[in-house]
């Protein structure tokens, strides 16, 4: 169910997943963050996702499936100095902070790791969130491998923060600001994440590229900072908010987001960063930073489903689900919206 039909085989469009080498393996890769953001109920997001099925979905789609176990972060709490562990001490400004950097760290660290090893194994990286600060992580395996790869995020957020700039804290607003190219210096210079934020110091040793801000593009945001909205504006961020959506329609927003980034190079890696809370709260209630008026239930599958009929997607993951957060039907909604997302990703058709 990978191959196209041959009316598609027709349009001379490339084959799905070209980047994945035959035969096709997906490599699960759970997450459970919670230290990114306020609330409990996160880490449990990769275990609801396989018990509703992932696991037997990915097969029928034609994928070998890799269930990698859970990465574990309960040893990052015996080894940070302190939970709530802000900043590293060579950084003393009150403007700075970023809420349980030595847990986040350590954290995604783990992702890189096991990310950058499915790439090199020939797997397609399939992350299960977990808070989007595992993010941090996955974009450090992308960028320490392929940094031409062209980033879709997909949420209600722009995560362009940094610790002097949030007005939170949570780290979970920050793996793209991180990671940009004209946001943060790059490694080895003064006031680099990795000099400056205690549990992030691998970013400075692995020397991660940075992220360029004609690399990603943004989907479905409506819900962003005035820091980060300068930052978009001025790097000359991608960015389609709701109001675009409204505007063109998904599919035309589709089109020209894929325009952007495959227009110089058609075969260019991809990676799909798929935050629930894209999703309009009405039909995905079970996460922690809703925001009204986000993706219908089909704009939602459509942009998964023409990410995959690009023939580019190279590695992907889903964050943000947390059923404490709804009565018991919400959360089962959500995490079954979840799993139908990531099946369109994953090559799912309607026909």
């Amino acid at each position: 169910m990978l191959s196209r039909s041959p009316e598609d085989e027709d349009e001379d469009r490339p084959p799905l997943f070209q980047h994945t080498p035959v035969p096709h393996t997906v490599s699960i890769i759970g997450a459970p963050m919670t230290y990114g953001q306020p609330f409990v109920g996160t880490d449990t997001g990769p275990a609801l996702l396989r018990e509703y099925g992932l696991r037997g979905m990915l097969s029928r789609l034609g994928w070998r499936v890799e269930d990698v176990p859970d990465l574990s972060f309960d040893d990052l709490l015996s080894s940070s100095s302190s939970p709530s562990s802000n900043f590293a001490s060579a950084t003393s400004s009150s403007s700075f902070h970023a809420k349980n950097s030595e847990l986040v760290g350590g954290g995604s660290k783990k992702v890189y790791e096991m990310v950058k090893q499915k790439f090199q194994q020939g797997s397609f990286p399939l992350i299960l969130g977990g808070d989007h600060s595992i993010g941090i992580g996955s974009l450090a395996s992308i960028l320490s491998l392929y940094p031409d790869t062209g980033i879709l995020w997909i949420d209600a957020h722009a995560d362009l923060n940094t610790p002097t700039i949030s007005e939170s804290g949570n780290m979970h607003g920050m793996p793209i600001g991180l990671h940009m190219q004209g946001v943060m210096p790059p490694p080895g210079s003064p006031g680099s994440a990795g000099t400056t934020i205690a549990g992030l110091e691998w970013l400075q040793h692995e020397n991660i590229p940075q992220l360029s801000p004609n690399n990603i593009v943004y989907i479905g945001l409506r819900d962003v900072d005035p820091a980060e909205r300068h930052l978009i504006r001025s790097l000359k961020i991608q960015a389609f908010t709701m109001h675009e959506i409204d505007r063109y329609g998904i599919g035309h927003t589709m089109e020209l987001a894929l325009q952007h980034l495959l227009k110089d190079n058609p075969n260019r890696r991809l990676h799909l960063s798929y935050d629930i809370d894209s999703i309009d709260p009405l039909l995905a209630p079970a996460t922690g930073t809703t925001v009204r008026g986000g993706l219908t239930y089909r704009e939602a599958h459509y942009v998964a489903e023409r990410v995959a009929y690009s023939g580019n997607l190279a590695s992907a993951e889903i964050v943000e689900l947390n059923p404490t957060l709804s009565h018991d039907e919400g959360a089962r909604e959500t995490v079954e919206l979840g799993l139908r997302i990531i099946t369109s990703f994953m090559g799912k058709s309607i026909i």
